[in-house]
């Protein structure tokens, strides 16, 4: 794991600097960004959850036939387990002293994410269901906005630092 980390890090900074020739002020912004490690990993952890959720989503409306809704809502609960694990152990990095402390940290997990489903929900009820955009380009899109609302709850108010 160390060494593939090792080969993406090397290619993120060969690619920042080469940014950095064509316009110095964006190759500093993209080297700041990198050096996040938690937004990065956070977004590492963020595509590999959208991943999830899109590949349950498509199994299920694709091969157990469910509609939109009921897909959604397979894919969340899939995604959102795998979320929490991942989200806890690589990217903020927080340890609990009691089961009671996870416990309360994953109902908190979960509460912020049923936020999300609801904005993910409604979000692809309109575009899909109302609209008749086609839902596995919707389903991606949104998932775009539910990464982006989602590491604002994480931060703010979940795996806060101690």
């Amino acid at each position: 794991m160390k060494t593939i980390w090792n080969l993406i890090d090397a290619l993120a900074r060969f690619v920042i600097r080469l940014i950095g020739k064509v316009s110095p002020k964006l190759g500093a912004v993209c080297e700041k960004l990198w050096n996040n490690t938690e937004l990065v990993t956070y977004l590492f952890a963020g595509v590999a959850t959208t991943v999830v959720n899109y590949v349950v989503y498509f199994l299920a409306t694709r091969m157990l036939s469910m509609g939109v809704l009921a897909g959604t809502w397979t894919a969340w609960v899939c995604a959102v387990l795998f979320g929490y694990v991942v989200n806890k152990a690589f990217v903020f990095h927080t340890h609990c002293e009691s089961a009671g402390e996870l416990a309360k940290e994953a109902a908190s997990f979960f509460a912020m994410r049923l936020v999300s489903l609801g904005m993910e929900t409604v979000l692809m009820f309109v575009t899909v269901e109302l609209l008749g955009l086609n839902d596995l380009v919707m389903k991606l899109l949104v998932n775009i906005l539910v990464i982006i609302a989602n590491y604002a709850f994480s931060k703010l108010f979940i795996f806060k630092k101690k």
